[in-house]
């Protein structure tokens, strides 16, 4: 005859069915998910590079080009950028993040870019081979002449402007010649002012034609200090006020010493943009190996 199931047979089985399904349950919560290593992981490499190796490994790429001390290159860039990262790619280079040691400006703000070097067979000493630029990296050969070209475009700038400031000088000091000329017509009578502007006038001729720099600015200065003295001549004398060519000659005269003090500014504006820019991203890295320097301003702005 068939065994009858009765009830609370049918309780105990169902019951060890649920004992069984927690166990699994609270073995898989006591041992965590094996997760299969990916491409994106990161991964510490054989080879690691050094900070001071960053700097020495720009400085000797410098050095094959133009045998530039590597020891002082790799000082001069570490004294104007700053290591602020080093990770590494699959391929085992390294992308190292740099940034500039200056602060912003009102010319330039402070920037951040990454360069990849490629670790070395044997020993220590890896090699410089990209650079970033606009978010894609580029060999860095094609950094060299963009650097040297665009540091000769502002390096003569300066030179340019400071020409443009001597040949404005010397309008001041012919449009001051020939208002006191015409001065002393109109009054009939020498005047104390011409003796001193023609004497610093022609010192700054010589001065220029010979390129003699502290002879040119003493006799900017000896020029500068006759130019309130000349502008005062009409209240001095009253007739000149009512001459025509003498009121025309006087607004040329001031004309030119405007001209002069803008043609200043503009040389120093010069000179303090060519060397804001060698320590700045990406000029800063090759700058001094490639022997642009600073330049001390002739003058000052005021």
């Amino acid at each position: 005859m068939p065994r009858r199931v009765t009830f609370s047979t049918v309780v105990i089985v169902v019951f060890a069915m649920l004992s069984g399904l927690s166990a699994m349950a609270q073995t898989r919560q006591a041992s965590p998910p094996v997760q299969a290593p990916t491409a994106s992981t990161p991964q510490t490499p054989a080879k690691q590079i050094k900070r001071d190796e960053v700097f020495f490994s720009i400085a000797r790429l410098i050095n094959s080009q133009n045998e530039s001390p590597v020891s002082a290159i790799s000082a001069e860039v570490d004294g104007v950028i700053e290591i602020t990262a080093i990770n590494y790619r699959p391929d085992g280079k390294a992308e190292v993040t740099v940034k500039e040691r200056t602060p912003s400006s009102a010319a330039f703000t402070n920037r951040s870019t990454r360069l990849l070097f490629a670790p070395p067979a044997t020993g220590e000493k890896w090699t410089w081979v990209e650079f970033e630029e606009g978010r894609r990296f580029y060999p860095v050969e094609r950094l060299f002449p963009f650097v040297q070209s665009e540091l000769n475009k502002r390096k003569q700038a300066t030179v340019t402007s400071w020409n443009a400031f001597l040949a404005s000088i010397t309008k001041q000091g012919e449009a001051a010649t020939k208002l006191l000329e015409t001065a002393r017509a109109v009054v009939k009578a020498d005047l104390v002012l011409a003796q001193p502007v023609l004497s610093a006038r022609n010192a700054l001729a010589e001065a220029v034609k010979e390129n003699k720099y502290e002879e040119t600015i003493t006799a900017y200065n000896d020029l500068s200090a006759q130019t309130d003295p000349i502008n005062a001549l009409g209240d001095t004398y009253g007739d000149l006020k009512a001459n025509d060519a003498y009121l025309r000659l006087s607004e040329e005269f001031k004309n030119a010493v405007n001209a002069t003090n803008a043609a200043r500014k503009n040389y120093v504006q010069s000179v303090d943009a060519y060397n804001e820019s060698l320590v700045r991203v990406p000029f800063a890295f090759l700058a001094y190996g490639l022997q642009f320097t600073r330049i001390e301003a002739k003058v000052t702005s005021e």
